[in-house]
């Protein structure tokens, strides 16, 4: 376990943890990283020792740490979130120089088998292996840390081995799950990896450890990643992604596996989900929603202005139908109030009053059948039609005094 202190600017300060360990490359990488953000975030970075991944996630699971290096085979849970994969980690199995085995059957029954602590991704993967082989347990026999050296097989998920580590392994020599030849053409790698889709073929090649390989070794390899808890402040982990990006090359230069470390990676194979500051870092040059679909919404636009402006057109031209239907009876009784002075009788005056209350009938039963809006027009031929009717009724008047 290890804590890990991030001191804000603020008065305020925030504590976070990273699981430590003394297996390598974890035990580097963590030290390098703790200086990466030491240097990049100006956080003080405290680190205690844990024991393997299995109890660094375990250590996570209980919210005793807030950062974890675990393999990309452990249990799947809500409360972890991938930071960033970091390594691949190569699948070695093991066995007794004075046994020969064909099979990964003949590799497990009636075998002392050493596959890390229980709950640990290798320990997981073996257990797989033997259901998918039908084995019962009684046929597989586990053997712990301390009877390491006891065991027939050994499966272990590790970096390269070093020179001490083969020397320790004298007495056992490589399996190769297939022949080099065979792979591309369905060999027994590309099915289990059809299976694990977190896995990835590896060839081991020739003398890479000496008389180890003295032919290349078809095996397995996946991912160790830096796991945190889903809780954790998506700013807090976009920093972390960026600050490591930034340094990849101290990180490259740690262990040959970890030449391709970078902050630009496929989230695709990941066996727990992305943490969401992780992945606005790998989205940051990514376009907004709006850059994105801009031409979409232009499109979008331009064809909203062509129909508002149908639109407009379409209720200008009603408008002035409408009003055109009016402006014929403001016609009529301007024609009336031209025949005004010309007239000669009271009984001609009355005609004229008569007609023009037709014409007011008339309109007011167009504005409702039509629907023609009693807008300024509508009063002006009301207020047109009233003058009218009192001019005629004064020459009414007049006449009637003559």
């Amino acid at each position: 376990m290890a804590g890990m202190l991030f001191f804000q600017c603020s008065t305020d300060q925030k504590t976070y943890r990273i699981a430590g360990t003394v297996e390598e490359p974890q035990h580097e990488i963590i030290r390098t990283i703790t200086d990466i953000l030491n240097q990049s975030l100006r956080d003080s970075i405290h680190i205690k020792s844990s024991i393997g991944m299995a109890a660094s996630l375990d250590s996570l699971e209980a919210g005793l740490v807030d950062f974890a290096i675990v393999d990309n085979l452990s249990d799947l849970t809500d409360n972890v979130r991938t930071i960033i994969p970091l390594y691949p980690q190569i699948l070695h199995v093991l066995h007794r120089r004075s046994e020969s085995y064909e099979t990964i059957e003949s590799l497990l029954v009636n075998n002392k088998i050493y596959a890390g602590a229980k709950g640990s991704g290798t320990y997981r993967f073996v257990r797989s292996l033997m259901r998918q082989y039908g084995l019962s347990a009684r046929r597989v026999t586990f053997v712990s840390d301390l009877e390491l050296f006891e065991a027939d097989v050994i499966f272990s998920f590790t970096d390269l081995l070093s020179n001490d580590e083969l020397r320790d392994l004298s007495d056992y020599e490589l399996f190769s799950f297939d022949d080099v030849e065979n792979y591309g053409k369905g060999s027994l790698v590309e099915g289990l990896c059809t299976i694990y889709p977190q896995f990835e073929p590896y060839i081991l090649a020739k003398d890479v450890y000496g008389d180890y390989t003295k032919k290349p070794i078809l095996t397995l390899r996946v991912g160790a990643v830096l796991v945190g808890n889903a809780q954790l402040p998506k700013e807090v982990v976009y920093d972390i992604v960026q600050a490591l990006d930034e340094n990849k090359q101290r990180i490259n230069n740690i262990n040959p596996l970890l030449y391709d470390f970078s902050g630009v990676f496929d989230p695709a194979n990941l066996n727990y989900k992305l943490h969401e500051g992780s992945r606005n870092y790998l989205n940051r040059y990514e376009p907004s929603f709006l850059e994105k679909y801009a031409e979409v919404f232009s499109v979008i636009i331009s064809i909203f202005v062509a129909l508002a402006s149908a639109f407009f057109t379409i209720t200008s031209w009603q408008r002035t139908k409408k009003k055109n239907k009016i402006d014929v009876y403001y016609q009529k009784i301007v024609r009336i109030r031209a025949e005004v002075e010309h007239l000669t009788d009271p009984p001609s005056a009355n005609k004229l009053i008569k007609a023009i209350k037709n014409i007011q009938e008339e309109t007011i039963e167009l504005v409702v059948r039509e629907k023609l809006l009693a807008d300024e027009t509508f009063s002006i031929f009301l207020n047109l039609s009233k003058l009218v009717t009192e001019e005629i009724k004064e020459k009414k008047s007049t006449l009637l005094k003559v």
